[in-house]
């Protein structure tokens, strides 16, 4: 160890909190027992901007929960390693990268991202991490700040090291074992069919063992936590395909903690899907289509439902926000689109939010206080005295023409 004491790192403190730890617990336990409570939570939260900064500049990584999830799982679990080893000054080597690590590179094989941009996000991420404790070892003084500067800067180096070259042995084997498995052949005719590429529906219904010449109800099943088996994940997709009427189910593993699926049905029609989703799943239902085409139509809107997900939210059918979802595809303009229509009744807080959802129903119901009322479970008069109030932060009556007025109120649904 340095002659000079650790103290510095010692008394690292996360400034915000707000993250729950992402590594394993048995990761967490070594942690904490090695450099204690506060530098652990110095570690979770770094990593979250660790895992930002990447994604950011390396956007093949992916966006979305569960690529950000996965990666910062990896970053949380290399950075604890790191604290550990430096505190303790130990000499890096490729065994000391954590297995969080190295289960998050054989995801982002199985999504096919390429090993320059896996290496390249490692050097950004120990680029990252090195910036934090020179921040942390400038307050120190400057005895302090000299030793360490240097015995830091060189350990944090040899691990990035270690760290690259482990990440890019374990790829090639793991990218070797993927693309010689069935999954990866089934995994590259859905990714032909999703991409709009052309396929041969006899070949596809081979090698997927799965008949595309069918009616598709396409679904995604996801996790909570990025610790659910993916067995438990696939069963209830199985259960999904036997509540939708379907013959046979296609699964997909599309991450630690999402299954794509796909279920045929022999009619155009589709019953009611009545189904109860177990607590620590969610559950985005895709339309109704046909073919090949329709194997992609109805699995792209699955993903959007999927999109709407969250909270309490455990079950999202595309029906249900296909108005919604499209309005909120324009991004940017859409909102601003909302704030020029609806002025003051676009603001934050709950007793606003009520006043919009009061005249989106009410406008939806023809305009109808009692069915308002009757929908939202208020009274009439509630009714009557909420819409009075909308028109005032509208600045003017409701007009004629409602168009532009219910186009807001939906968007105004889909923004943060």
């Amino acid at each position: 160890m340095s002659d000079v004491p650790c103290q510095w790192l010692l008394a690292l403190r996360a400034r915000g909190g707000g993250h729950p730890p992402a590594a394993s617990p048995a990761t967490l336990l070594v942690a904490r027992d090695s450099v204690g409570e506060g530098p652990t939570g110095w570690a979770v939260e770094t990593a979250v901007w660790m895992t930002r900064e990447v994604i950011r500049q390396v956007p093949g990584y992916g966006g979305g929960r569960t690529p950000f999830e996965t990666l910062r799982r990896s970053v949380e679990a290399s950075v604890l390693a790191a604290l550990t080893g430096l505190l303790l000054d130990i000499r890096p080597s490729p065994e000391m990268v954590p297995m969080e690590a190295v289960e998050g590179n054989a995801e982002l094989v199985r999504r096919g991202v390429p090993l320059d941009q896996v290496l390249r996000g490692v050097r950004i991420g120990h680029a990252c991490l090195h910036q934090r404790l020179m921040d942390a070892i400038e307050a120190e003084p400057a005895p302090v700040r000299l030793a360490e500067s240097h015995r830091v800067s060189e350990l944090l180096f040899s691990y990035a090291d270690a760290h690259a070259s482990r990440m890019a042995e374990e790829y090639i084997a793991e990218r070797d074992r993927w693309q010689a498995s069935t999954e990866a052949a089934r995994r590259r005719i859905v990714d032909d069919i999703l991409g709009g590429r052309r396929v041969d529906p006899e070949a596809a219904s081979r090698t997927l063992g799965y008949e595309v010449a069918r009616h598709h109800l396409a679904f995604v099943v996801t996790a909570d936590g990025l610790d659910t088996p993916a067995e438990v994940l696939r069963r209830f997709a199985a259960e999904v395909g036997r509540a939708a009427g379907g013959q046979g189910v296609l699964t997909v593993q599309a991450g630690p903690s999402d299954v794509w699926a796909w279920t045929a049905r022999p009619s155009p029609a589709l019953p009611a899907l009545e189904i109860r989703v177990p607590e620590g799943l969610r559950l985005a239902v895709g339309p109704l289509a046909y073919g090949v085409a329709g194997f992609r139509r109805s699995h792209l809107g699955a993903r959007e439902a999927q999109d709407f997900l969250g909270g309490q939210t455990r079950l999202c059918r595309h029906a249900d926000i296909r108005v919604r979802s499209l309005l909120a595809a324009g991004g940017e303009r859409a909102r601003w689109f909302a704030e020029e229509t609806l002025g003051a009744l676009l603001g934050g807080d709950r007793r606003t939010a009520d006043l919009r959802e009061t005249l989106r129903v009410y406008l939806a119901a023809g305009r109808s206080p009692q069915r308002a009322a009757n929908l939202l479970h208020v009274s009439r008069n509630t009714v009557s005295y909420r819409i009075k109030r909308a028109e005032e932060l509208l600045g003017h009556a409701l007009p004629d023409d409602l168009l532009e007025l219910r186009l807001a109120l939906e968007i105004a649904r889909t923004l943060p």
